[in-house]
């Protein structure tokens, strides 16, 4: 059901460089603006809360005369693909003032471009190239936009950009967009600071200024369990990761935990620290570096048996016979004693499926018995569980999956190439496939339409994809979020990892925000008024504060 606003009449943006009754009027946005004309901003939203448009707004109003240049990045072609079709729809302009760049230009014709262009649209790595090796100077660009901000970290070509920004432009202004800036207190402030950023908006669907444009959102779990046949094919291998821990715990490493309570977050800063430790000791740490590399293959086996499905697993153990011939961390797990015995046990038991497969089915059929028109999207981590899942989900009479996963090509497995991917979204939107079954890929950045239900095949860490994942959904009207779980699995600990990261996250931002705004108070005491232009809403509404 479509949601009913308290506005009587829809309100629309009004300003020359915008096409009439386009742009909805949005009070959240219209707030964020106001920051963004002032000060370098980062801007925290879900998706689907239109950081875009934002951006589109921030842009037309430094656009003051034709020396100007506003200049779009975005970490993908795609997503810079899609900025460039969003600004051309809601603006008006000559559309040769608009300019997708692309390797592709050579780059002398790069500089004639740039010159006449006033929308710049490109990836960072492209421009801090050009930038470098002075094609074309910043000067006169009143505003950057850095999508996905979150990516400003370490050597990444925002920050170099960034910089060249702010030594190159008299009057800089810079705004970055994000879903999610991350975890970590000190990583989002670093991430600020590379980008200059002094101040930070941050919206979720429980502010007030959002509410009343934002579709409600159920969000539910659903707890399965393992079946007797999986249970004996995890004690095998919980018996060879037990060996190789405890060959570990020998040279008196991860002594501290019993052998099976060992994470995977363990193994991997242990291996950063043994490898550290072999330009110092040399040999005597290839041998726990073997056993740490083992232990991580030996514990993400029995994650993809019980997360995933037993064909999973199966490929996977394929795929390490064939790394057995060239690396020795897989010889040594393929030679282990135990190790005929569970591929015969996995092989006995390919026809016993994951009982997360049947949930999915029921769930997906009873969405679909209740509205034939349903889209939905199935998020999952691997590409062999994808595969698992279309054919799992073919045995639905009202189901039209389709694969959808990143370009790169792997042992049997081709990647789909930027054009297939775009042509698989524009089939989706027009109905030909109803399920997206989609790894990564699908999470950031790509324009893919709302869709009624978002699954969850499996939790995931991290706060950023799970805040990705669910905006895919409730953007237009009601939507829906279903996460399945095995019990007494790394699921429940991934599910709970990933609601604490991102209630801490939120804690984070909102102090985060205190300091800069302290920061930009003591910066701004001197500063000058500058006017800028002001934006109008049809029915003589205006805000002057622009």
């Amino acid at each position: 059901m479509p949601r009913h606003y308290n506005n009587d009449k829809v309100e629309y943006i009004s300003h020359p460089l915008i096409e009439p009754d386009a742009i909805e009027f949005r009070e959240y946005q219209w707030n964020i603006v106001d920051t963004c004309m002032d000060h370098n901003t980062m801007v925290i939203l879900p998706t689907a809360l239109g950081k875009t448009i934002i951006s589109l707004l921030v842009a037309v109003n430094k656009l003051d005369d034709s020396k100007s240049k506003v200049l779009i990045l975005a970490p993908t072609r795609p997503l810079t693909l899609q900025h460039y079709e969003t600004f051309k729809k809601f603006l008006n302009v000559d559309e040769e003032k608009l300019v997708f760049l692309t390797g592709k230009i050579m780059p002398e014709k790069r500089e004639d471009i740039w010159k006449n262009a006033t929308i710049i649209f490109a990836t960072p790595q492209l421009i801090r190239n050009d930038v470098l090796s002075d094609r074309y100077s910043l000067e006169n660009v009143s505003l950057i936009v850095f999508d996905e901000a979150h990516r400003a970290r370490k050597k990444y070509a925002y920050n170099q950009i960034a910089e060249s920004y702010m030594d190159q432009c008299p009057n800089p202004l810079i705004l970055g967009l994000t879903a999610s800036p991350g975890k970590d207190r000190d990583v989002i402030k670093k991430t600020c600071e590379n980008l200059f950023i002094e101040r930070v908006e941050y919206r979720t669907e429980k502010d007030g200024d959002v509410k009343p444009y934002i579709p409600p959102l159920a969000m539910r779990w659903k707890k399965t369990g393992l079946p007797r046949e999986y249970k004996d094919i995890r004690k095998i291998l919980e018996g060879m990761l037990q060996n190789e821990v405890k060959k570990l715990q020998s040279m008196g490493i991860l002594t501290y935990r019993k052998p099976l309570d060992v994470t995977k977050t363990d193994l991997l800063k242990l291996g950063k620290s043994l490898r550290i430790k072999l330009g110092e000791k040399g040999k005597s740490m290839y041998a726990a570096i073997m056993f740490q590399s083992s232990s991580i293959s030996l514990l993400h086996m029995i994650e993809l048996l019980t997360t995933q499905d037993v064909w999973v697993l199966y490929r996977f153990l394929k795929n390490t016979e064939r790394k057995a011939k060239k690396t020795k961390s897989a010889r040594k797990i393929v030679n282990s004693p135990d190790y005929k015995k569970l591929v015969r046990k996995v092989e006995n038991y390919l026809a016993v499926e994951h009982p997360k497969l049947n949930v999915l089915r029921e769930t997906i059929e009873k969405e679909y018995m209740a509205n034939e028109n349903t889209s939905t999207i199935v998020f999952t981590q691997f590409r062999d569980t994808a595969t698992r899942i279309i054919k799992s989900l073919k045995e639905i009479e009202m189901a039209r999956p389709i694969r959808f996963v990143g370009q790169a090509s792997k042992h049997r497995d081709k990647g789909l190439t930027q054009d297939r991917q775009a042509e698989i979204i524009r089939e989706f939107e027009d109905g030909v496939y109803n399920i997206l079954v989609a790894t990564s890929i699908a999470e950031e950045g790509l324009d893919i339409p709302s869709v009624d239900v978002v699954i969850f095949y499996e939790p995931v860490p991290s706060e950023i994809r799970l805040i990705q994942r669910k905006g895919r959904t409730a953007r237009k009207r009601f939507g829906k979020v279903v996460i399945l779980i095995t019990e007494n699995t790394v699921d429940e600990a991934y599910y709970w990892a990933s609601k604490t990261r991102e209630k801490k996250m939120r804690g984070i931002v909102s102090s985060l925000n205190e300091i800069l705004k302290e920061s930009r108070e003591s910066k701004t005491k001197t500063k000058e008024e500058e006017p800028q232009k002001v934006i109008k809403l049809e029915g003589q509404r205006s805000i002057d504060d622009f």
